[in-house]
């Protein structure tokens, strides 16, 4: 009698666990990552790499929840918590700027409508940014990035429509900027803060009106010119709302900051405005195509003192510039 024969050896293939377990690295490695640049934001408020990641707070949310969602496929709810905590850091950031400001509902016609328009100093689309301006038909426009020939053709097509204006165009950088206005000025002059920079200060219809644009955050020095260009502005503010208290007063330009980096928050408060906004005004302003960055920024901002209300809030289509319009319509409280 022969004896049993052990069965065949069969080896299980080792290509799912393979693949589950890179998963699983994948995981980790992105969790890892999340931790790491949440971190980082917490130092906003004095490194320019910290504060460039807390500009990045809607992305972060977006590429978050996909960790989230890895994490939890691969069965690893501790790192799936993790990412999560994450998320509520960047959101309660995000929430803040998100609560709507309360408005006194329908009434009557809204009293001033502006807009600010970034227009890329390079930009020769000058019939696309006309034709905004029309669409738009703001009482007064900020315009940044103003070149020299734009400016002549904004004074050749738009002269009967806005006959008031103070300009300082500049071809050579991109700081020109100008404010046309169809109403005369009480007074208009330009300004320089911490950057041979100009910004315009005018008063019309009762309005104190600012148009700026800092320099961009990009490296310590642009980031500290910033911050001080912001602080500056604030003070000025400050000593204008002493001289005549009961004065609203609108900020308008490229302030090159989000609203959700601790400088933007920051600067509310030491103004005493607050961005003008409706519903959850998260529409990027700042490379307008799309395809340049993912999403985009919200960088262009409109801001009001607290005696006024914003009655609409608008983003405009691409005009030739990576930036897009932002015009509100605002009206004194009662």
């Amino acid at each position: 009698m022969n004896e049993l024969s052990d069965p065949p050896h069969i080896e299980t293939p080792k290509r799912s666990s393979g693949l589950t377990e890179a998963v699983v690295a994948l995981a980790r490695l992105a969790s890892l990552a999340v931790l790491l640049v949440t971190f980082a934001t917490l130092f906003a408020r004095w490194f320019w790499v910290s504060d460039l990641l807390a500009n990045l707070r809607t992305q972060q949310l977006i590429a978050i929840v996909a960790v989230i969602a890895l994490c939890t496929l691969v069965r690893q709810s501790r790192l799936a918590w993790i990412a999560a905590a994450c998320f509520l850091v960047h959101f309660a950031s995000i929430f803040v700027q998100l609560i709507p400001d309360p408005t006194t509902g329908p009434g009557g016609e809204p009293s001033l409508r502006v807009m600010t328009m970034n227009v890329l100093t390079g930009n020769r689309s000058y019939r696309q940014i006309v034709e905004e301006i029309r669409d738009v038909d703001p009482d007064v426009v900020a315009i940044l990035e103003l070149s020299r020939g734009l400016d002549d053709h904004l004074s050749d097509r738009l002269s009967l429509q806005y006959p008031h204006a103070l300009t300082r165009p500049e071809d050579h950088g991109n700081f020109g900027i100008g404010i046309y206005s169809k109403h005369p000025f009480a007074d208009a002059h330009a300004f320089e803060l911490n950057e041979d920079i100009a910004s315009i200060e005018a008063e019309c219809l009762g309005y104190r009106l600012i148009a700026t644009h800092p320099l961009p955050p990009m490296g310590a020095r642009g980031f500290r010119s910033r911050n001080e260009h912001l602080a500056l502005l604030a003070e000025r503010i400050d000593r204008g709302r002493k001289r005549v208290p009961e004065q609203p007063i609108i900020v308008m330009g490229d302030l090159n900051v989000t609203p959700w980096s601790p400088h933007f928050g920051e600067f509310e408060r030491r103004s005493g405005l607050r961005r003008a906004k409706q519903g959850l005004a998260v529409t990027p302003t700042w490379y307008a195509g799309g395809s340049r960055f993912p999403m985009g920024l919200v960088l262009d901002h409109i801001l009001i003192s607290p005696s006024l209300e914003c009655a609409s809030y608008r983003v405009g289509p691409g005009i030739g510039s990576d930036h897009r319009s932002v015009s509100v319509d605002v009206r004194r409280l009662p």
